[in-house]
């Protein structure tokens, strides 16, 4: 790609990973970033960065956000990680859920977490309220692992588009994706269509290529299991109605080829890298957004008699309930039915009653976040009684080192081979996939614990050659695969999986995200006061016209309930917006890509 003239070559990271020069311990037991992951322990003064801390005395560190759960909830916390970060930096550590309302609260009252994770939605107000520290006075002493040349490139667009103009670091991103990073689709997909395998393969595994193929899949299998073993009743599936629009426009974005916004209202081409209204589609000349492609989704389950009567009163918790009864039989996303498929083969881990999710048109894999993951900034507050032990801890979330012990776990969980590489020991690999070890792995907080607070992606190449995360190889992702999951690869002729979907990209029927640029939505505007109402009226002016659109009986309905919101979307000044966003994403993505 492109360099800016003077920048650091681009690599990336991932906010809760580890860093490329370490951070483990010398014989004195110091704190250094030189070295791998070793066994951590306290002494009175930490060398980070090659600059002296005083760690000697034990204090508590919080990290509280948005997207943070609770620790005190958290089953296994703490962690074999959480334990390590602790005994190396001398500390307690803590994470605390905020909602905006308790977020505001404690920034008001000075009283937040040492390390806060927010949204675009709060930067402005954390900017102007001077309640995060300027990192950049720590570039040469406690924060050398966030200031690497590996981070060149998400520091510059951070300084330019999240500093309030004064080009200033006082934020970080998660899981920044390097130049080196290995193209991979994992072992399973995570979202796309999916079906329950035992019932799927009983219909004669039907190939899906499209919405309807999914919606007659749905209903054989709804023939064939009508109700639970419980007699309660089945369904394709449901909206999670917390979650405003995403349950519509999300199945869209995988069947048409988009990546969204918060909202929803605005998407984008991930071949293009082109800014489209999503809802208000009067002018797109035909083009089917991925909001009027969910829509048109539900509204079929709903004429196929397929779509769970609680639809629109449904939320996340329920849905997880749901799935946990056995009620639904697809979905698209695989958040909810983790429950069901986790107790089917704690009663018989041969099961063939399992999830899986079988590829759309684009496949949620080889995103290039090369400013890392946007949306989610991690910042230490200027509140904190702490500071300079929350830059540290801060800084090795952003190191090689934490990254990979997130990813693949602390040492011992791994070891250097004879060819001088890493690899997971026979144990570790045993513990993921047995489900009698199922509480040890949870402590060992693999893949879980800070896992969307490191820098470095998990398909970052380390600088021992070896990827980040030590599972993606193929023989560990075989091993590791469900007794469904193998009988879905034997089924198919393939050995994982996600080969589903590598082989719909060769045939050039399906596309990954590779070709998408996550970089320009750092270089938004904040949306101006006017142009937010109109979008948060208008997302509600939606909401409310989705029962109507998608339970109308006739096309010739669904048209009127669709003529009747774009009416009530432009009166209610969704052109004003559509013509600020546009111009705004085109400012943004000409100065994101001359960057580069």
């Amino acid at each position: 790609m492109k360099k800016k003239k003077m920048m650091a070559l681009l690599c990336a990271m991932a906010l809760t990973t580890g860093c490329l020069y370490g951070c483990g311990q010398s014989d004195g037991g110091s704190v250094q970033t030189d070295t791998g992951a070793g066994t951590a322990a306290a002494s009175d003064t930490g060398s980070v960065g090659g600059e002296t801390a005083d760690i000697s005395e034990h204090v508590d560190i919080s990290i509280g956000g948005i997207n943070v759960g609770n620790s005190s909830s958290s089953e296994g916390w703490p962690s074999e990680i959480v334990t390590y970060i602790e005994d190396k930096f001398n500390v307690t550590l803590e994470t605390k859920n905020y909602d905006n309302e308790s977020l505001n609260l404690d920034l008001s009252g000075g009283t937040t977490c040492d390390i806060l994770q927010i949204n675009d939605e709060h930067i402005e107000s954390i900017l102007k309220g001077k309640h995060a520290v300027d990192l950049s006075q720590y570039q040469d002493t406690l924060a050398k692992n966030i200031f690497s040349d590996t981070y060149s490139f998400r520091n510059e667009v951070l300084k330019s588009f999240k500093s309030n103009g004064e080009d200033k670091l006082y934020f970080v991103t998660p899981r920044v994706t390097s130049d080196n990073a290995q193209s991979t689709f994992g072992a399973t997909l995570n979202y796309g269509y999916a079906v329950r395998w035992d019932l799927y393969k009983e219909i004669g595994s039907p190939e899906i290529k499209n919405d309807d193929d999914y919606v007659e899949a749905l209903k054989k299998m709804k023939e064939i299991y009508p109700e639970t073993e419980d007699g309660l009743p089945v369904y394709a599936l449901s909206a999670y109605n917390d979650s405003n629009l995403h349950p519509y426009f999300f199945i869209g974005c995988l069947t048409q080829g988009y990546s969204n916004m918060e909202s929803g209202l605005y998407v984008k081409n991930m071949k293009t890298n082109e800014l489209v209204p999503d809802i208000y589609d009067v002018n797109l000349n035909g083009v089917t957004t991925p909001f009027w492609a969910g829509i048109s989704f539900y509204n079929k389950l709903y004429k196929a008699d397929l779509l769970d009567p609680d639809c629109f009163i449904t939320k996340g918790e329920d849905l997880t309930e749901k799935y946990t009864k056995g009620q639904y039989l697809g979905g698209y996303v695989n958040w909810h039915y983790g429950n069901w498929n986790k107790n089917a083969r704690a009663e018989d881990p041969e099961t063939m009653k399992q999830f899986v999710i079988l590829p759309a048109y684009m496949g949620w894999a080889n995103e290039r976040n090369f400013a890392g993951w946007q949306g989610k900034y991690f910042l230490v507050s200027s509140h904190s009684k702490n500071i300079e032990r929350a830059v540290m801890i801060l800084d090795y979330l952003q190191s090689e080192e934490c990254a990979r012990i997130v990813d693949s776990g602390v040492e011992g969980r791994w070891e250097i081979g004879e060819d001088g590489k890493p690899a997971l020991t026979e144990d570790t690999i045993d513990m993921k996939s047995n489900t009698a070890r199922a509480e040890e792995w949870t402590k060992s907080g693999i893949g879980a614990t800070f896992s969307d607070m490191v820098g470095y992606d998990p398909n970052n190449i380390a600088s021992d050659g070896s990827a980040i995360s030590l599972w993606e190889k193929p023989d560990i992702m075989v091993r590791n695969l469900t007794a469904a999951e193998k009988d879905m690869c034997k089924e198919f002729g393939i050995e994982l999986p996600s080969d589903l979907l590598k082989k719909k990209m060769e045939a050039g029927e399906s596309m990954d995200m590779s070709a998408g640029n996550s970089a320009i939505q750092f270089g938004m505007e904040i949306v101006p006061s006017d142009i937010g109402r109109i979008d948060s009226n208008c997302e509600q002016i939606t909401i409310n016209a989705i029962p109507g659109l998608v339970q109308a009986k006739t096309d010739e309905e669904f048209q009127a309930a669709k003529e009747a919101l774009m009416a009530e979307l432009k009166a209610a000044g969704a052109e004003d917006s559509i013509a600020w966003w546009t111009q705004a994403w085109n400012t943004s993505k000409e100065a994101v890509e001359n960057m580069q």
